[in-house]
């Protein structure tokens, strides 16, 4: 699917995968490396042919019941039945499989079973033995307080109740495991992990004592305990600690995140046992991979990058294997468009299946990229023979500036080395236009035009006089202001917004701001307002106007004036931190601010609206504030829209025809429907469906949130609710009219935001801000 040329993820690396990356570290602009990488590039393509190694494992995804929401846990019973537990509605079910996912038997409500009154309790965090024993909690909460029951269904149905509140530190259990024996391991997150005897609730032993356990697994007579800091072994038969599997705990600890408890119902990684005795199995986001007791090597077994294992949208809940090989992996995806979905994934061995794709085709991201990774999930299972390789221009660990990035992206392009694909966003796209080094891709827009239709007005936008087109967004955002109605209404463009803010100057503290957008800092503060303002800074020639620059800082400046206080107050409890490149898109999404507005802490939310999500939480607080309303956020440019995931084929593309596939695929349904958080599809038939904007559950609820008063404290709850078809059709609408593309350019707004931070701190004047930002850029087009 994606190979990384920056590796996040400890990864046993085949001599394929070296081959494969060799052409993504060649030299920055040195000719003679750029033409040996090259010839390095052609020659391990030609040696891979010849010496081509047949057989992987392929994904493909198991049919789980309609309306089966998150999954809570997954096994292979001993008599080879896949059993699955999960969430439905508000209540928990499991459900078996004699054929492996192909049909399933009747689900069980588990609240029946157990007959715990649903009125009063709700089930939480259900644990599945291989024996068809079953440990799930029930609990309630009362006030300040919070009552917890244990119950266990043992294989032949019969139900116990587990007194436990003398065994644990604390009632309240979010991970447990079976063991083969049939006891059950509890992770009690204040003091231990106690092995209990589930038919009568005795103490059997305790292992990792004081530490704090981020996930484990029982092995057959193994336990693995990935703590915070590294991993420790036991033998479950003596409860003696064993020695350290050195490799093992070097693979698994070479990423921090493995060791991170980041959720109670999923973890960084997921174990199974293998077909040995003292063999393992676990997976991921790197793959899936075989560790024996017995050896000292870790095997990578499943490439994560050729599956869905290494989307960012996947975070693990169980795995087993079953005894013809296959695997079955149970996660979240967090990119279905109600949130947290369950899926199964199975992986089945073929021998008749290259074990690398035949095409490498390389696309290219001046960030790191989460909407590729989810894409390219999607895509290699559409073409399986087609390899994502994924290269980031600044990836934050090595200083390299944007404009270092782009001077590296230039030479490799000119020299023949350069990507196949681009992102566009954050890179000067006219200048690339210009140069020609972007491919046509007008033919490839009209054929997803005939079949589904694509927004007039964002397609419009990028085409050339002479019909031609060479960019073209995937998403795209709304730029919204939400606050009182009658701040709404006089704050029309930059310099109203900014003598509205300025008026309430009185009533700004250490916890209330003008605008939430201040909450990033002063750098970011004016790089995300920028949004609706830098359309207007450009003159025809590329070059900036100084006017309208120095216009742009001076009304910022009075904003950022306004809430000096708060400003400042931030700062210190920040320290030293500054939001990265990445962050700033999600901080400044205007739902986000909903909470600020609901506690008081912000006059005026303002910033990018990206989903039907992002819609609910903003007509939720104004269903629960009567006052509040919304408008379109003008600045010095009227009438904008923020693109995203602005994508262009390289006219030097040396695998084009797979990068036209990939630009087809992109604009389809199936390809728009992915990232759903990333913004508007630009496809037509996607953006008008009831499906996409029907938010929420069946009943449109996505939750609730809440906040404290900025000046009383007081903690205000609010239910997020789809918001009605009105509210919904006036967005849609209001998204089909905006014609100004607020294109982000990187170098444009680093010169913008440098300087301009400059005269927020005092540093120097109006006049030579916005006379700084002018060389800094006239130096880059001059080079």
């Amino acid at each position: 699917m994606i190979r990384q040329h920056i590796w996040k993820r400890g990864t046993a690396l085949t001599a394929a995968m070296v081959l494969a990356l060799t052409p993504g570290i060649a030299g920055c602009g040195n000719k003679e490396n750029a033409d040996n990488t090259k010839k390095e590039k052609t020659d391990a393509k030609d040696t891979q042919k010849e010496e081509k190694t047949m057989g992987r494992y392929l994904e493909e995804d198991v049919a789980l019941p309609d309306n089966c929401g998150d999954i809570l846990d997954m096994t292979l019973l001993e008599d080879g039945t896949l059993r699955v537990c999960y969430y439905k509605g508000d209540d928990v079910f499991y459900l078996d499989s004699s054929d492996g996912g192909t049909s399933w038997k009747d689900p069980v409500n588990l609240s029946e079973v157990l007959k715990v009154d649903t009125s009063k309790y709700g089930l939480s965090y259900p644990k599945l033995g291989a024996n068809g024993g079953i440990f799930v909690s029930a609990y309630v909460a009362s006030g300040e307080s919070e009552e917890h029951r244990h119950y266990y269904m043992a294989p032949d149905g019969s139900v116990k109740e587990l007194d436990l509140s003398q065994t644990l530190a604390s009632a309240y259990i979010s991970e447990a495991r079976f063991t083969d024996r049939g006891n059950l391991i509890i992770n009690d997150f204040s003091t231990a992990l106690v092995e209990i005897n589930p038919l009568d609730g005795s103490v059997v032993k305790k292992y990792e004592e004081g530490s704090v356990v981020s996930c484990f697994a029982p092995i057959g007579k193994y336990l693995v305990a990935v703590t915070n800091s590294t991993v420790h072994y036991y033998d479950m038969e003596t409860g003696e600690p064993l020695e350290d599997a050195a490799a093992l705990t070097e693979q698994i600890s070479e990423d921090e995140g493995n060791l991170e408890l980041t959720s109670t119902t999923s973890y960084p990684l997921v174990f199974s046992k293998g077909e040995e005795e003292d063999c393992l199995f676990y997976a991921e986001e790197g793959g899936v991979y075989r560790y024996s007791f017995k050896g000292s090597v870790v095997e990578e077994v499943i490439d994560g990058n050729l599956t869905s294992l290494s989307s960012p949208d996947i975070s693990f809940v169980a795995m087993s294997r079953d005894q013809d090989g296959n695997f079955y992996v149970a996660v979240q995806d967090s990119s279905a468009d109600m949130g947290h979905m369950g899926r199964v994934l199975k992986y089945t061995y073929s021998p008749d299946t290259p074990a690398e794709p035949d095409t490498e085709l390389t696309v290219y991201s001046l960030l790191d990229n989460s909407y590729i990774r989810q894409v390219a999930a999607v895509f290699q299972k559409k073409y399986p023979d087609i390899y994502l390789n994924l290269e980031v221009g600044m990836t934050g660990e090595d200083g390299m500036t944007t404009t270092d990035a782009l001077k590296t992206l230039n030479t490799e392009i000119m020299a023949g080395n350069g990507p196949d694909v681009m992102i566009l966003d954050g890179i000067p796209e006219d200048t690339y236009i210009e140069k020609g080094m972007l491919a046509d891709i007008s033919s490839i827009l009209d054929k997803a035009e005939e079949e589904d239709g694509i927004l007039d007005n964002i397609r419009e936008s990028y085409r050339e006089e002479d019909g031609s087109q060479y960019v073209m967004p995937l998403k795209f955002s709304i730029p919204l202001i939400q606050g009182n109605k009658e701040d709404v209404e006089k704050a029309g463009d930059i310099v109203s917004m900014a003598d509205m803010l300025e008026s309430y100057q009185a009533e700004y503290t250490e916890m209330n701001m003008p605008l939430s957008l201040m909450g990033v800092g002063s750098e970011g503060f004016l790089r995300a307002f920028a949004d609706v303002n830098a359309p207007a800074w450009q003159k025809e020639d590329g070059s900036l106007d100084e006017a309208a620059v120095q216009e742009y800082l001076e009304q910022a400046g009075r904003i950022y004036a306004a809430g000096k206080e708060s400003m400042d107050y931030i700062k210190e409890m920040a320290g030293d931190y500054v939001y990265s490149l990445s962050e700033l898109p999600i901080l400044s999404n205007v739902s986000g601010s909903v909470m600020s507005l609901l506690g008081g802490y912000v006059k005026m939310a303002a910033g990018r609206l990206a989903s039907p999500e992002d819609l609910a939480n903003m007509y939720s607080l104004e269903q629960k504030m009567g006052n509040i309303t919304h408008r379109l956020w003008n600045g010095q440019a009227q009438n904008c829209f923020i693109p995203a995931q602005t994508v262009g084929i390289s006219s030097k593309a040396e695998q084009k025809e797979a990068a036209e596939k990939l630009l087809e695929f992109l604009f389809t349904k199936e390809g728009q429907e992915i990232g759903s958080s990333s913004g508007f599809p630009v496809n037509e038939a996607v953006y008008d469906s009831e499906d996409y904007w029907a938010a929420g559950d069946d009943q449109g609820r996505l939750g609730t949130s809440g906040s404290g008063n900025a000046n009383t404290g007081e903690y205000v709850e609010m239910e997020i609710v789809r918001a009605d078809e009105k509210t919904t059709k006036e967005i849609q609408e209001l998204g089909k009219t905006l014609t100004t593309p607020s294109r982000g350019n990187e170098i444009i707004l680093s010169a913008v935001a440098e300087n301009g931070t400059r005269y927020l701190n005092g540093e120097i004047s109006l006049e030579e801000a916005a006379k700084g930002a002018i060389q800094q850029v006239n130096l880059y087009l001059a080079e």
